[in-house]
């Protein structure tokens, strides 16, 4: 599978969040995180079609929106009159993991891209 492009990103998907340098960045991961999901379906697939290159699209956003959160001060909230300070418990691997899976679940459900037995291809049929 070819990359998803800023322009696809822009374009048809609608995404204002990511910049372009962003994007290229997040959108290798996500392909990469898609393509384990998939057991590489997507891989040898010469034109995917969109419900894949959105959910790329989408964890491109969510891996961008955690490397933003992880970066930051951690803290959630703050009070002034007691000072009390609330901060953010960081994700593990298998958390974010299994955000990036549902994500998928939900653009690839009902697409075949998910199964992981083996699928039969035209040649094999006839045989």
């Amino acid at each position: 599978m070819d990359p998803v492009t800023y322009e696809y990103y822009t374009g048809q998907y609608h995404g204002d969040t990511l910049t372009e340098d962003e994007f290229a960045k997040c959108e290798r991961k996500a392909r990469r995180y898609v393509s384990g999901f998939t057991y590489g379906n997507i891989d040898v697939v010469k034109d995917v079609p969109d419900s894949v290159r959105d959910c790329i699209c989408d964890i491109a956003e969510n891996i961008q929106k955690e490397s933003s959160r992880q970066s930051g001060n951690g803290i959630s909230s703050e009070s002034g009159d007691g000072h009390s300070v609330s901060y953010e418990k960081s994700r593990t691997e298998a958390e974010l993991r299994q955000q990036y899976y549902q994500i998928a679940l939900g653009y690839l459900i009902n697409s075949g891209y998910l199964y992981g037995g083996v699928m039969l291809c035209s040649t094999a049929r006839n045989w």
